[in-house]
């Protein structure tokens, strides 16, 4: 029994309070759960979102542990949650690239026309470590939507990394599809180039098919390919049920290929 497969799960709460001249003030606080086992995510009691912010017609500001805008990035454009094992994009770059930021400023635009921009700053709050800071440009109007992420950070040993993201969807009404390339520069000689390509197709008023392929190139290590899908249907407006394989391998540089493929059946409820 696991937890988390399409989406991860979350107990969360947030509020909005109207200041007057088009100006609000809001706070969210989500905490991931593991369903399989009651025990919280990291052992950060408010692990996934916890932050403040203003916002008006110009934009808005949040401080706090906030979602990265690489997450967002991802997120936006794949079939599958970032959150949720299925999202191979996620599973290359996750383990260097946090989905959560602490401790972080992020001011995000309003949309002109289709187009935002957003900007984030993590504060290390540590003697010696440098903060992080990430940058992204949007698009979203009509079936079309894409975006640019870049984010520089620093490893546990403070040693520079960064990560760059570009990617789009479009929606042709029978099903949408989704695209994906970027490149992990980190430290040493472990640079990691990607893409990822995937479609979401209803198939039924209440059913829909999800799939993608992810490909890494990492250097001196070698390749890997996840291949990903799953049918996802609504029993109501809250409740779903899903099923779900993936199937990824790795071929070393210099060696033989290992592959291995995951199957899962399963429910989900939003309230």
């Amino acid at each position: 029994v696991v937890s988390g497969i399409m989406d991860g799960s979350r107990l969360g709460f947030k509020g909005t309070e109207d200041l007057g001249g088009g100006l609000k003030a809001f706070f969210k606080l989500e905490s991931t759960v593991g369903v399989d086992t009651g025990k919280g995510g990291d052992g950060t009691f408010w692990g996934r979102t916890s932050e403040i912010g203003l916002t008006n017609a110009y934009g808005t500001l949040t401080a706090g542990n906030s979602l990265s805008l690489s997450a967002l990035a991802n997120h936006a454009q794949s079939p599958f949650s970032v959150f949720g094992s299925l999202n191979g994009v996620q599973n290359v770059v996750g383990d260097d690239f946090a989905t959560e930021q602490a401790n972080t400023l992020t001011v995000t635009s309003a949309n002109y026309s289709g187009f935002s921009a957003a900007l984030q700053y993590g504060a290390s709050e540590a003697h010696g470590k440098d903060s992080k800071y990430a940058l992204a440009a949007n698009y979203a109007a009509g079936p079309l939507a894409a975006n640019f992420t870049y984010t520089d950070d620093v490893d546990a040993l403070n040693a520079s990394r960064n990560l760059w993201q570009l990617g789009g969807s479009y929606n042709f009404g029978v099903a949408k599809a989704f695209v994906q390339v970027g490149q992990a520069d980190l430290a040493g000689s472990n640079d990691t180039d990607f893409f990822q390509l995937g479609v979401s197709a209803p198939v039924t008023a209440a059913g829909t098919v999800l799939a993608s392929w992810t490909h890494a190139k990492i250097d001196n290590a070698g390749k890997s390919d996840q291949l990903s899908a799953a049918y996802d249907h609504a029993l109501s407006k809250r409740t779903g049920a899903f099923a779900g394989l993936a199937y990824e391998q790795f071929k070393p540089e210099g060696g033989d290929s290992k592959s291995g493929v995951s199957l899962a059946v399963g429910l989900h409820h939003a309230f």
